[in-house]
């Protein structure tokens, strides 16, 4: 059973993890991490279970398609109410000069920004569930996935939409 943590450790998972990864370390992200880790990261085809699956997710994916990442604290580390976890508000930049598996957009050369929200739980001093949330719509935008907002392209996207959803309702009508 995971026991509460004190606001040291939370402070200090935080800065290790975020230097883990600032570092391009999947070694060292999947060591923060038990055996049994469940992380949920919208970035990932499914959710990674296990440590190996977190340093795969991180050397394969992550660091392969922005490999100068980088991590800053916004907010946080706040406690859950049964303070057995921490939340934190991050900023991640870095340049898309790899390809972005999956779903396999190509590397576009520029830069992304992009926040997220992420909860964490510990069994003991290690890392058991972590689940991260981001505006997937936003980053999609950056790298090219989705046209930007008010663009020529959106309002193609819109009409095709629209007929799509015609055709919808004809049918389930």
């Amino acid at each position: 059973m995971a026991q509460q943590i004190d606001e040291q450790f939370a402070h200090f998972f935080v800065q290790h993890l975020h230097a883990a990864v600032n570092a391009h370390d999947a070694d060292a992200v999947a060591e923060l991490c038990t055996e049994d880790v469940l992380w949920k990261d919208p970035a990932a085809p499914e959710p990674l279970r296990g440590r190996e699956a977190v340093r795969r997710f991180h050397r394969d994916m992550m660091f392969r398609s922005l490999p100068d990442a980088r991590i800053e604290l916004i907010d946080g580390p706040y406690f859950l109410l049964d303070r057995k976890g921490v939340a934190v508000r991050l900023r991640i930049t870095g340049k898309m000069t790899g390809p972005m598996e999956p779903p396999g957009f190509a590397p576009t050369g520029g830069p992304v920004e992009f926040e997220t929200a992420e909860f964490s739980r510990f069994d003991g001093e290690l890392l058991a569930r972590h689940t991260v949330v981001l505006d997937r719509l936003a980053l999609a935008r950056q790298v090219g996935a989705v046209p930007r907002a008010g663009g020529l392209a959106e309002r193609v996207n819109v009409w095709l939409q629209r007929l799509v959803a015609r055709r919808a309702r004809k049918r389930w009508g």
